[in-house]
């Protein structure tokens, strides 16, 4: 929905600004860097509706950079009874100058965490994020050149087959992509998110729809006689296609499966270790209790002997007095506590705030997930925590493993709380 919409709008600020952006194009690119640089630096949390909207779901997630990127692959293929056909082929240099600026903010806002991960170890990522990425590198590296040889001035300067032949590697930049997209989309639905399903469906038969007519005016163009190929290559198209689709709608619920049953078996074998410390703790508090209980016998008989037994029980009267404060303050110690636990991609680490006996604040230290998913979880699962008191709260569809590891790595804050 959010593509088509993207889509349509894109196309009809070039259809009635289109002769202004052809006259000062410079205009437009400098607007495109000031949103991208905004994009960049936009907060995660506290903006206004429409404005979180625009910069998190359409420039960060390069759902407006892929849509110009659409329209100029799509220029030169559509038919000429197309009504959008002239206004998209004549403005395609501009079209695509904006969308490698804009690509740059999408690059910039999710690929610190994944080219880290990729050339420098940091962090994990999960094997489709790994694909994307690498996918992600070589479109950077196709984009430079395509995206100086589109400005006007630097095309002037070359000859006409040299930029032609330069020009043709935007084939391979378009199939890689898709493939970022389906790396991408193929993932949120491993994660469950069965609502991208239809989103990549849509990716998938735009740019079916354009190898298809690609295919088409190329055959068209060389052998004519032939065009009665155009049937077969229609379903030939198509099928692949289908064949993906049910592939990744049957795949996905079993990778999940996987994933939940792995998630699982980690945070049992957190539990058996956590028994073995809390074993050991009581181990050593068992061991400190009878020393200290031998020292009070000693010192009470050396008091019995310099007559100051009874300022000795005065002494022990006021410490069970400030026990019993401490005790009936609230059910935890007032302080900050650390709790850790497994999520999607790894450890989640939390601190939890006790005031009054009381959970006050939650605040996320340190994730690994996914952010989308991750604070789709965060938003609703804290505030029920801190409204219930309680870690017993349903997880948030889509992203029940991240709504799980908070509750958990919240349990092992408070477990030290009580200590």
């Amino acid at each position: 929905m959010i593509l088509t919409i993207t889509l349509l709008c894109s196309l009809a600020f070039f259809h009635f600004f289109g002769k202004a952006v052809k006259k000062k194009p410079a205009v437009l690119y400098g607007i495109c860097i000031l949103l991208s640089l905004v994009s960049i630096f936009y907060p995660r949390e506290g903006g206004l509706p429409f404005l979180d909207f625009f910069f998190k779901k359409i420039m960060q997630r390069g759902i407006l950079a892929g849509s110009l990127f659409i329209l100029v692959m799509l220029a030169p293929v559509l038919p000429k009874s197309f009504s959008g056909r002239k206004t998209i082929y004549l403005l395609r240099g501009e079209m695509a100058i904006c969308a490698s600026l804009i690509t740059l903010a999408h690059n910039l806002a999710f690929g610190g965490k994944y080219f880290g991960a990729l050339f420098l170890g940091q962090g994990h990522i999960s094997l489709m994020e790994l694909h994307a990425a690498i996918v992600s590198c070589l479109m950077i590296l196709l984009l430079i050149p395509l995206t100086i040889t589109s400005f006007q001035t630097v095309r002037r300067k070359m000859q006409a087959k040299t930029w032609k032949r330069l020009q043709n590697w935007s084939y391979l930049f378009y199939l890689l992509l898709y493939l970022h997209i389906f790396f991408i989309y193929q993932g949120a639905l491993i994660r469950g998110k069965g609502e991208y399903f239809f989103t990549l469906m849509l990716y998938s038969f735009i740019f079916g729809f354009y190898g298809f007519l690609r295919i088409r005016q190329y055959r068209v163009q060389k052998e004519t006689r032939e065009k009665k190929v155009v049937p077969l290559l229609r379903i030939g198209g198509i099928l692949p296609i289908v064949c993906l689709f049910l592939s990744v709608f049957y795949s996905a619920g079993k990778y999940r499966a996987a994933l939940e049953a792995n998630v699982d078996k980690i945070r049992a074998q957190e539990t058996v270790a956590e028994s073995k410390e809390s074993a050991d703790n009581a181990a050593e508090n068992k061991g400190s209790v009878e020393s200290i209980g031998n020292g009070e016998e000693k010192s009470d008989s050396a008091l019995e002997a310099s007559g100051d037994k009874a300022s000795a029980n005065s002494t022990a009267a006021s410490s069970d007095s400030k026990a019993v404060d401490a005790n009936t303050s609230g059910t935890y110690k007032d302080g900050e506590y650390l709790g850790k636990a497994s999520a999607y991609n790894g450890n989640v680490e939390v601190k939890v705030t006790i005031s009054g006996g009381k959970m006050t604040a939650i605040d996320i230290v340190k994730t690994k997930d996914d952010e989308e998913y991750f604070f789709d979880a965060q938003k609703k699962v804290i505030p029920e925590i801190l409204e219930k008191q309680s870690t017993d709260v349903d997880a948030v569809a889509g992203a029940t493993t991240s709504s799980e590891g908070i509750a958990h790595a919240v349990e092992k804050a408070l477990e030290q709380a009580k200590q």
